[in-house]
């Protein structure tokens, strides 16, 4: 048995299979046609850029020397070749992931080192971007490029004779210099400012030729005078040699001193100067004492033992001021004064006026100073026992709550009725302004309370009660 489909459904169902394959082709061309751009891509970044540079000479270079940008690797050397007129040619090849070169490009020919007087390499400067591209195959004119200066050019612009002469100096500096390289070196790092102090030294004589003429004048006459007392020079020469010698055992201290030297006579020209008005007045005081001067000399001869014991103990005394650190002599001290003086300028006007208010308080507290006294001493005696617990106090409460009477058979105490408790002779209340004094029993002589009617007076206290 045979089974049909209908006729509409299967054509259906093959144009739908013809719309995939061909969809599936045009994604396979697609992927093809980007691949081969990305390979030409790779391709023609890969190859590189040829220039064509002119120099006034090549310096030495060669097919295949490298071609560096910034110190960078950019390419090599492809050929060279000569111009016409007499120029170098060379060309120069650039990978391409360098860009192009653009107008204001300038090249340089450079050694590769002091090892090698041959190896050679060029070396761009790329134009700022902003200035038109050079195409492939450009030229960079001789304006913009620089040749390398090599030795036998120097030479060759001298004449035999001049190389033939040069040659024996050089020969005879080896000669000089052989075992002695370490000071040539000192000599040569001293050389330059040695050479710009004697071009100083000579544009200064050239100024005043009149003068150095008369200065060599008198220098021969000075050095004939030397020639006949050749003798005692060889011995100053002989002795100053001594003399610097011991002056190069403590350098640092002459130095130090020549560095004090000139301020030191600066300030010194200064204090001259000063004194210069009273010289007059001086020659007269100096007349005047000239005879007593001679009766000194008894004096002076005494002080001078005195004088000598006297030198540790002004050692001393400078120490009190003048001491190494701070804070710690009588010159800090002058030195904070000011300051001080600022401060108190401040503070004592505010402590004088504190004094003046606290002046009543102090003469209303000054008579109340045995009473004061007495409570302290009184007051510590009463709490100075102790046992394993601490210390503890003996008081004697007055409640006024019994009597006291008094029988052959002994003291007894009986309790007060509540109206009578209050009203003891011996027990009082509301005693507030008591005088001073007023703590002990009134004495005969009226002391006790104190009472002044002078500038310790008390208008405060009342001197009915005391103690009964």
């Amino acid at each position: 048995m045979t089974r049909e489909f209908p006729r509409t459904g299967n054509a259906r169902g093959r144009s739908g299979f013809a719309r995939r394959r061909q969809r599936a082709r045009l994604l396979a061309l697609s992927a093809l046609v980007l691949a081969v751009a990305a390979l030409l891509l790779v391709v023609r970044s890969g190859g590189s850029r040829e220039y064509r540079v002119i120099m006034e000479n090549a310096g030495q270079l060669v097919p295949g020397d490298l071609v560096r940008i910034g110190g960078v690797q950019a390419g090599s050397v492809r050929g060279l070749e000569l111009t016409p007129n007499g120029q170098a040619a060379v060309t120069v090849a650039l990978r391409r992931s360098w860009g192009r070169l653009h107008a204001g490009t300038t090249v340089t020919v450079r050694a590769s080192g002091i090892a090698t007087v041959t190896g050679r390499f060029v070396d761009i400067s790329p134009g700022p971007s902003f200035r038109p591209p050079l195409s492939d195959g450009g030229t960079i004119d001789i304006d913009h490029t620089k040749s390398i200066v090599d030795i036998d050019q120097l030479l060759n612009a001298f004449d035999p004779s001049t190389r033939h002469s040069l040659s024996e100096v050089l020969d005879g500096f080896s000669t000089w210099y052989g075992g002695r390289e370490a000071n040539a070196n000192a000599s040569a790092r001293y050389f330059p400012a040695a050479l710009q102090s004697a071009t100083h030294l000579f544009d200064e004589l050239n100024r005043d030729s009149g003068t150095l003429e008369q200065f060599l004048t008198q220098t021969g006459t000075a050095l004939h005078a030397l020639s006949r007392n050749r003798g005692r020079l060889t011995a100053l020469v002989s002795d100053t040699r001594s003399t610097a010698r011991a002056l190069g055992s403590d350098n640092r201290s002459l130095s130090a001193a020549l560095q004090d030297l000139p301020p030191a006579l600066r300030e010194g020209s200064k204090a001259f100067a000063s004194v210069r008005p009273a010289l007059t007045d001086l020659r007269g005081l100096v007349r005047a004492s000239d005879p007593v001067s001679r009766q000194l000399t008894p004096f002076l001869r005494d002080l001078q033992p005195v004088v000598s014991r006297a030198v540790p103990a002004f050692r001393d005394f400078r120490h009190a001021f003048d001491r190494p650190g701070q804070s710690n002599d009588l010159l800090d001290a002058l030195r904070t004064l000011p300051s001080l003086g600022k401060l108190t300028d401040k503070a004592f006007p505010q402590a004088q006026k504190t004094l003046g208010e606290s002046e009543p308080v102090l003469s209303f507290i000054r008579p109340y100073t045995p009473d004061l006294v007495g409570f302290a001493r009184s007051f510590g005696s009463a709490a100075a026992t102790y046992d394993a617990n601490g210390h503890y106090a003996r008081t004697v409460p007055v409640f006024d709550a019994f009597k006291f009477t008094d029988d052959p058979a002994g003291g007894t105490l009986t309790l007060k009725e509540r109206s009578e408790r209050g009203q003891s002779p011996y027990l009082s209340t509301g005693n507030l302004r008591r005088c001073p004094g007023a703590s002990v029993s009134a004495l005969g002589d009226a002391s006790a309370p104190f009472v002044d009617n002078g500038p310790l007076a008390n208008p405060d206290c009342d001197p009915s009660q005391v103690i009964k």
